[in-house]
């Protein structure tokens, strides 16, 4: 294993010997790691492989096991942490959701509790003289009045980088973590985001970019800081990895021919479709016609704006309509009803897992079974002995981990493993005619992420049309038989074979 302790003690954050146990079970073994200031490390792991717990115990939120020891820019820090004194020390958090108020004004999100103050009251005036210099070095140019929801994805997680970096009044952090924060960002405000990341790191500070994406690694940081299994597996310069298949055999301890599963056609071309979407209009699309025979998977997507976030919602009907009609095995579906919807076979993974598409305090078994409890329901009763064995099998068809354990929360899952879970409660329900999967893979590992999709694929070979609306090209390249382009709320380009160059090329071309 390459040492992470390659930089000078005495500067940066340094790590040592840091485990923790929950209960009889060992989350972390004897971490030992280095976060160099004015650099970007991108941290990478399968969704539970540590990172969440490492960055916890750094927040004050969990408490290491004895033996640890942390400095910070050579001095030693007392172990275990309090969030009052992780932010002290200068540790600042940018979570994935943001935690942005959007009716509030760039101002009052970046000074939430620690507005400037001028004899008694609230500086306004030096609070935009300070939004607009943090913004500038951060590579950003809005008003500081604007209210947040009118900001592209890209400014408002810059918004949520300044924030931190501003905490308690400092100028910057000691430590900047930023989890998962391109999820939805498209290539251009990935782009912005990253220059804000280095203009931060610039200043000093030592930043952690938590990802799954394993291309952004390769051009966005300095070094790679890999998790496997509780462990550090390697930590070394981004110079010296040789490319996407090498991390991705650090992470999940074996090689990996491909994110994706072999692309196989099952459609019949002609054939009557699965479902038919005629001159749909509302949100942002504006007459939208599609066909998706049994067997295919069609994508779908765009530049942010472009319209194809707004489809999803609009077919299943939780979205109102403002014409047109969908029509599933020749027969029309109301629109504006998710319920008639769901009964009529439309099935839908939202791109908003925690809120959305699993019930989050519930068990595995309860969220698998969600949609197909009558398949046990005898006279009104249900019969538990079959639900649970029914249960148990698909967690070990779909590799449901920590396994054998149906009764624990979905929330304590890791996001790979909580998409397995929502993926497997349509793949057991009787009578699915098209799946509709928007963003199915943000925010899930490598591992796991070939895993979902090659359910999804079964699930066509089975006969579902199915809907894959995503940013992630290569995604899109791999699965889809053909892809279709929107720009404007209407579909400009269909494109059949396509690399993910090409996708992104005609994404522009179509702007």
């Amino acid at each position: 294993m390459t040492s992470p302790l390659d930089a000078a003690a005495h500067e940066g954050i340094v790590l040592t010997g840091a485990s923790k146990t929950f209960g009889l079970t060992k989350v972390l073994h004897d971490i030992s790691l280095t976060f160099a200031p004015g650099t970007v490390t991108g941290v990478l792991g399968e969704n539970g492989a540590g990172k969440s717990t490492l960055f916890k115990i750094l927040a004050g939120i969990y408490e290491p096991d004895a033996g640890a020891t942390l400095r910070v820019n050579g001095k030693e820090a007392s172990l275990p942490l309090t969030p009052t004194s992780s932010a002290n020390l200068g540790f600042a958090f940018v979570h994935q959701d943001l935690g942005l108020a959007g009716s509030l004004s760039v101002t009052e999100n970046v000074f939430v509790g620690a507005m400037m103050r001028k004899r008694g009251l609230i500086d306004w005036k030096a609070q935009k003289v300070k939004v607009r210099e943090l913004l500038a070095g951060l590579g950003v140019d809005v008003d500081p009045a604007t209210p947040v929801q009118e900001l592209t994805q890209a400014e408002k997680a810059v918004v949520a980088i300044a924030r931190a970096v501003y905490a308690r009044g400092r100028e910057r952090s000691s430590l900047l973590v930023l989890d998962e924060p391109t999820a939805n960002l498209t290539g251009v405000e990935r782009d912005r985001l990253f220059e804000a990341m280095r203009a931060a790191a610039a200043s000093g500070t030592a930043i952690a970019f938590c990802t799954h994406r394993l291309d952004e690694v390769l051009t966005a940081t300095d070094s790679v800081l890999v998790l496997r299994d509780g462990s550090v597996v390697m930590q070394a310069p981004t110079s010296t990895i040789s490319g996407e298949k090498e991390l991705a055999k650090h992470i999940l301890g074996r090689d990996l021919e491909s994110h994706f599963p072999e692309r196989t056609s099952h459609f019949v071309a002609g054939s009557e479709p699965a479902i038919r979407i005629n001159e749909l209009s509302g949100g942002g699309i504006n007459g939208l016609s599609l066909d998706i025979r049994p067997g295919e998977v069609v994508g779908l997507t765009g530049l942010a704006g472009a319209g194809h976030d707004d489809v999803p919602d609009l077919i299943l009907g939780s979205m109102n309509a403002e014409s047109g009609t969908v029509s599933v095995g020749g027969k029309k579906v109301k629109p504006s009803s998710a319920t008639d919807a769901t009964a009529a076979g439309i099935a839908m993974l939202p791109a908003d897992r925690k809120r959305r598409s699993g019930i989050m305090g519930a068990s595995i078994a309860e969220n698998l079974t969600l949609v197909s409890i009558g398949t046990f329901t005898r006279r009104g009763l249900i019969d538990a002995r079959a639900e649970r064995r029914s249960v148990v099998e698909a967690m070990e068809q779909f590799d449901v981990r920590p396994m054998g354990d149906p009764d624990r929360p979905l929330e304590t899952l890791s996001g790979g493993n909580q998409q397995k879970v929502l993926i497997a409660k349509w793949a057991a329900k009787a009578g699915v005619k098209c799946l509709i999967l928007h963003e199915p893979t943000q925010g899930v590992d490598v591992g796991a992420k070939r895993t979902v999709l090659e359910h999804v694929r079964r699930m066509a070979e089975q006969g579902v049309a199915v809907l894959l609306v995503s940013s992630e090209h290569e995604e899109l390249s791999h699965l889809c038989d053909r892809v279709l382009i929107m720009r404007g709320g209407l579909v400009r380009r269909e494109m059949v074979g396509a690399t993910a160059k090409q996708i992104t090329e005609q994404c522009y071309v179509a702007a």
